[in-house]
């Protein structure tokens, strides 16, 4: 495992990139709901722009905006539902869930979506919260430069760390002075397995498997253009089971799949279903791996000695990697001069360094988002819970 990753997608000729008046926050607007024509994104464009609009307009002097799709043309939307409608079907697809992962992928845009972008982006520097490859594609056409902001797949920090990425040469040779050793996450690694010593009442069999499911409607489990199941790979699955003595099949906690989970437990008569917290069954000796077809929980495993088994063709955490290399990235970027660094040989702007930095605090990022994925069961639920005892 290696803080550095390399997006074999990305790897193509830089494109010169054009000065920049201005500073805008996007990501993947185009993404709808499952339960309908209605944003998804919306909020986390908005946080990364609530969180880093100050920094950078600090850094560089520029005014800042932000470009996504809300309904109701309220925080600062750009797009409503008939705008995006409407680019769907300009892309030939029906505007739902199940087109998406071909609008999500797309190299190409029509003529009239290309010129309603360049009117969003011309002339900015764009800050992106997880940029699809048919932003970044378009970005690399009209040479615009960017920063992308996705959230790290190493979830077990005492924050959420950030994999930072950048179309811009210059940028990401800078990234790698900031970034979180890996020997430091090895060490946090350690730090959290200790949690078994004192809680752990349901311990895994010797030499079992761990299988997580995962949401259906995400973009780590798109392969040709359509959504998978570990259905879909079933006879890979049963290849990597035949290395271990049992399996523990762990639910989505936001989304069951009942038919999915009772296919997979006539299949395999050594499996069960696990409710148990994933940090202290991958930290326990009798686990010996993990599987998933795209799970952040199979790098995770690694750093915990367990192998970590996709099931998913040529997946790797480098997939969505839309910049040249990403750095995993801590509340470094919330401080003027990060940017003032890395921007320097950039298409922006920057202002006289002012070494000032915020002193850093445990679970600010997790907080502010409401998502810990399930280390705050061994984290901050443990003072709650003595505090309503």
């Amino acid at each position: 495992m290696i803080s550095s990753k390399t997006s074999g997608a990305t790897k193509r000729k830089s494109t010169a990139r054009k000065r920049a008046t201005r500073v805008v926050f996007t990501g993947d607007f185009l993404r709808p709901s499952a339960g309908g024509l209605r944003p998804t994104q919306h909020e986390n464009i908005q946080w990364l722009y609530q969180l880093l609009q100050v920094p950078l307009s600090m850094a560089t002097g520029l005014p800042t905006s932000i470009v996504h799709w809300d309904n109701n043309w309220v925080n600062q939307s750009c797009l409503d539902r008939g705008t995006v409608e409407a680019i769907y079907r300009m892309m030939g697809e029906i505007p739902n869930i199940r087109a998406w992962p071909k609008v999500f992928a797309a190299q190409e845009l029509p003529a009239s979506v290309e010129n309603m972008f360049q009117s969003l982006f011309a002339e900015s520097f764009v800050i992106g919260f997880e940029l699809p490859p048919n932003l970044v594609a378009f970005f690399e056409r009209n040479g615009i430069g960017f920063v992308d902001c996705s959230l790290s797949p190493v979830r077990f920090m005492d924050d959420i760390l950030f994999d930072v990425s950048s179309n811009v040469d210059a940028i990401t040779k800078s990234l790698p002075e900031y970034a979180v050793k890996e020997e430091i996450i090895r060490l946090q690694a350690g730090i959290v397995s200790s949690n078994i010593a004192k809680m752990n009442p349901r311990p895994p069999r010797p030499n079992a498997l761990l299988l997580i499911l995962q949401t259906v409607y995400d973009k780590v489990v798109i392969e040709n253009g359509k959504f998978t199941t570990v259905l879909d790979y079933l006879d890979t699955l049963t290849a990597v089971a035949e290395g271990y003595d049992h399996i523990l099949i762990k639910e989505h906690p936001l989304e069951k799949q009942p038919d999915t989970r009772d296919y997979l437990l006539a299949t395999f008569r050594n499996a069960k279903v696990t409710t148990d917290n994933f940090y202290r069954l991958v930290a326990h000796p009798n686990l010996k791996g993990v599987a998933a077809l795209s799970s952040s929980c199979v790098l995770e495993a690694g750093y915990f000695g367990k192998s970590g088994h996709y099931l998913l063709p040529g997946f790797t955490p480098e997939t969505f990697t839309v910049g040249a290399k990403g750095y995993h990235l801590d509340d470094i970027v919330i401080c003027p001069d990060f940017w003032r660094d890395i921007l320097a040989s950039s298409p922006c702007p920057t202002t006289s360094k002012d070494g000032i930095r915020l002193q850093s605090k445990p679970n600010r990022f997790r907080q502010q988002l409401r998502a810990a994925w399930s280390y705050n069961q061994i984290d901050t639920d443990i003072p709650v819970s003595w505090a309503k005892a």
